[in-house]
């Protein structure tokens, strides 16, 4: 579940418009009125764990902040309870974009500024310790001792940013792009009570406003399938009974909406395989629909896509109407 919750996040806010509404909302007045906005660009193929594993939670976006080059690290931290390791974690991810930065400029005179901004999702507030030194077990050790480990420990600390410990009107006045809101809004308002029904139902109406203005921006419809896609997913909250409460709230005509971009792009998905005179533009499009509507694809898809017949390519396409996972496009009859 943790990665369909971090899928979420880095589908919303790896673009900077609305990535940079929240970093806006989160850092100290001082750095924000300091950071070039109109500069602030996703860092792409950046690893920054030891273990050369991608984090699907971590976003980087290059920047400068009075002039001079920083980096902007936002983290993602959903999880059942804080975690206390955390501030060990961020530590060694600013550590590794600082090796970054060596390894690219061999002899640099300065480091990349790097602000790590910590945000945490989840039904419990954040109550986990924010500093390195919390970690250690100092308790019941003289006095001079202990001064003398800290003076000889390097000191970190974070703030975490809990949603958690936001209201629903706090957030709105954040001043985030429709996009960023709904995002927030279903990892934090609609994940949290996703057990109950009647709690998701409830607080689909609560934000009902903020989806109608979501369904009339020009990406309206892809981002509300998407998350339409992540509320099945994270909640217990049927397809019929989503479907009544956004046919209540939003009326028939966002529901044919919904289905009818997908339709839509099956027959356009048709019309350009004929074009080519083969099924290679039907496995293209296809390839672009399952990577918008599920995120990164195992390599083997675009493979498996380019092997298909026309029929086999038809009724996947068909099949991303409703699917809610990958797997379900591909079953077996």
């Amino acid at each position: 579940m943790a990665a369909t919750h971090d899928a979420l996040f880095r589908w919303s806010f790896a673009d900077p418009e609305h990535a940079g509404p929240l970093l806006r909302a989160l850092l100290p007045p001082a750095i924000t009125r300091a950071i070039a906005w109109d500069e602030l660009a996703p860092v792409p193929g950046t690893r920054v764990d030891p273990g050369q594993q991608r984090q699907h939670s971590d976003l980087l976006f290059a920047t400068r902040i009075a002039g001079k080059p920083a980096v902007l690290y936002l983290l993602l931290e959903h999880k059942s309870r804080p975690d206390r390791w955390t501030a060990m974690q961020v530590l060694g991810y600013m550590h590794g974009i600082w090796r970054d930065a060596r390894r690219k400029f061999p002899r640099p005179r300065h480091l990349p500024f790097v602000v790590p901004v910590v945000v945490h999702y989840g039904r419990r507030r954040w109550t986990a310790t924010t500093d390195l030194w919390s970690l250690f077990d100092s308790a019941d050790l003289p006095p001079d001792l202990i001064e003398a480990l800290r003076a000889a420990t390097p000191q970190f600390a974070f703030t975490p940013h809990d949603f958690a410990a936001r209201t629903a009107a706090e957030v709105r006045s954040m001043a985030l792009s429709l996009h960023g809101l709904w995002t927030v809004a279903c990892l934090q308002f609609l994940a949290s009570v996703g057990a109950d029904e009647e709690a998701v139902e409830n607080a689909l109406i609560d934000w009902a406003d903020i989806v109608r203005q979501v369904l009339l921006a020009p990406t309206g419809q892809e981002v509300f399938t998407a998350l339409q896609s992540y509320i099945l997913k994270v909640t217990k909250l049927t397809r019929p009974r989503l479907s009544l409460v956004i046919e209540r709230q939003f009326g028939a005509d966002a529901m044919k909406r919904i289905l009818s971009t997908w339709e839509q792009a099956v027959l356009e998905g048709r019309t350009e395989g004929r074009t080519q005179g083969n099924a290679e533009g039907r496995a293209e499009l296809l390839l672009r629909q399952l990577d918008r509507r599920f995120g990164p694809l195992p390599p083997d898809v675009a493979t498996r896509l380019a092997a298909a017949s026309t029929g086999d390519l038809d009724r996947w396409a068909l099949r991303v109407l409703d699917a809610r996972e990958l797997g379900e496009v591909f079953a077996a009859e």
